[in-house]
């Protein structure tokens, strides 16, 4: 699905927001990570194959901000597929897992949009994996 979707979809992570749907996405061919991810949802499960969307953040993103991507249950595992990337890689920080965007939503504004002053978000690889209990 990756392998599709990376050569034949423009990922801008500038496009102003607006509700697409997987339809949508596929006939304009370009989206941010959430229409992405919800794209590869609605393919893995045209082939009965379950998926969720995953919401979180990714080392290394530039410039880092909260990120989707989306995971598919194959062979009695979850699969992490990211059309956002080129090259699969590690470093995710997984916030919330869910069925589509809706489920994971970080906050939902109401009224007038509200602006935070300054924030700061940052991912650090550790050099070993922490010891579990």
């Amino acid at each position: 699905m990756v392998g599709f979707s990376e050569p034949n979809f423009l990922c801008e992570g500038h496009l102003l927001y607006k509700a697409m749907s997987a339809v949508e996405v596929n006939q304009q061919r370009e989206g941010v990570c959430r229409e992405l991810a919800h794209l590869g949802i609605a393919l893995s499960r045209s082939l009965c194959i379950p998926a969720r969307i995953v919401v979180g953040y990714l080392h290394e993103l530039e410039p880092m901000d909260f990120h989707a991507w989306f995971e598919a249950y194959v062979g009695g595992r979850w699969y992490t597929f990211d059309a956002t990337q080129a090259i699969p890689r590690g470093g995710r920080v997984a916030v919330a897992y869910g069925r589509d965007a809706a489920d994971v939503a970080i906050f939902n504004q109401f009224g007038p949009a509200l602006y935070p002053r300054a924030m700061e978000v940052r991912v650090e690889m550790l050099d070993a994996r922490p010891r579990s209990n």
